[in-house]
């Protein structure tokens, strides 16, 4: 369970931090809404995960203060765990967030409402286990907590930590199958990899086992040890969500995402005259010299479909957009390296002045092509 230290003040500094956090958030998830631009989905899924964790850190207050939670109970005992379904809301919107950021047209249809079907249930759930209670049973319920500890809040508890779990290796997925389709699309990849997305992924799964952790071991560890790893994970969650929000105003407009994710249908078949210009167009043009070079724009450059060219330079070639291009610029760094007109080019240069923009990329991929580093062919063919 997520616990907080006992306290007979109304609100001790645990307390305070997460009144402070949920604020927080909720501000932040303003100033994204006012400051992002129109349309931009990734920022409104990034808003709702902060929205629904605001709520979470509410919920946590209102339940696990003493203090709080016999006032809010004589208040009025419905105000307890108005915000439980947000809790099954943080996967799938941590899944639609990294969807929004990688793919600049996500295709959203009926059946992600199916991802809302389990918060819905707690919903439902709840309803009919303590909503739907006499007044006085409900104050009797949550007065010593004794609802929390049945197995029913036990499972509903781990339910929702390992549906952030799941979520986290999906987003993961996604990630990887991303990754897989940049190779397939750009040369240059160092700058599109969304890296920093996996860190988040990971930041959401690790915080989510941790509150796993300390649930299923609470009673087992004590309660002092479960006070305080429950207290831990609070501000765990609270540095990591900061954070979170900082990096995605910082990265997620370096790059526009791909376009929609691809169904993977078939491709067109291609001719030996295409293959011959592609050949061509590669000796003749250079256009791997180019950075920016990409799919499309070799595709557009050729006037041949993206699918068309992909499969040329999968089925004929034998490598992915990647690979093909990073060949031909491995090539041209071996004719630079050997110019002894060039000796003096430092590996700024030479990488440069082949099509690369990274030196951790053209030094592993030199590598791996040619079995030594750039300098130490220089070095071998200089003697």
């Amino acid at each position: 369970m997520n616990t907080l230290s006992h306290d007979s003040l109304l609100f001790n500094i645990h307390d305070l931090v997460l009144l402070l956090a949920a604020s927080q958030y909720l501000m932040l998830a303003t100033l994204l809404l006012l400051t992002r631009r129109k349309g931009d989905v990734s920022a409104y899924l990034l808003a709702a995960m902060l929205i629904t964790t605001a709520l979470q850190e509410l919920d946590t207050l209102f339940i696990w203060s003493d203090a709080l939670r016999g006032v809010m109970l004589a208040w009025h005992p419905n105000l307890m765990f108005l915000g439980s379904f947000s809790y099954w809301l943080q996967g799938p919107l941590l899944y639609g967030f990294v969807a929004s950021v990688l793919y600049r047209r996500v295709r959203w249809h009926a059946g992600h409402v199916l991802h809302l079907v389990p918060a819905l249930l707690a919903g439902v759930m709840l309803l009919t286990h303590y909503y739907l209670l006499p007044r006085a049973e409900k104050v009797a319920a949550m007065s010593d907590l004794a609802f929390m500890w049945t197995p029913l809040m036990t499972h509903f508890i781990t339910g929702w930590h390992i549906s952030v779990l799941a979520y986290g290796v999906a987003s993961l997925w996604l990630l990887w199958r991303y990754r897989r389709q940049l190779l397939e699309r750009y040369a240059n990849v160092e700058v599109s990899e969304r890296r920093w997305l996996m860190w988040v992924v990971l930041g959401f799964m690790l915080i989510a086992l941790w509150k796993l952790s300390v649930h299923l071991l609470g009673e087992r560890v004590g309660e002092g040890v479960s006070n305080i790893l429950g207290i831990a994970s609070h501000y765990m969650a609270f540095i990591f969500v900061t954070a979170l929000v900082f990096i995605s105003i910082r990265y997620t407009h370096l790059f526009g995402g791909l376009g929609a994710e691809t169904g993977g249908g078939e491709a067109d078949h291609y001719k030996p005259e295409q293959v011959a210009r592609v050949s061509e167009c590669m000796r003749a043009d250079k256009p791997y010299l180019s950075p920016e070079i990409s799919l499309e724009r070799l595709a557009r450059r050729l006037s041949l479909p993206e699918r068309t060219l992909s499969r040329i330079l999968n089925q004929h070639f034998g490598k992915n957009f990647f690979e093909f291009i990073n060949s031909y610029r491995v090539e041209q760094a071996k004719h630079l390296l050997r110019d002894t007109d060039k000796q003096h080019w430092t590996m700024l240069q030479v990488l440069a002045e082949s099509g690369f923009t990274s030196k951790s990329t053209f030094n592993a991929i030199f590598k791996k092509q040619v079995g030594k580093t750039p300098s130490q062919y220089r070095k071998e063919q200089s003697q």
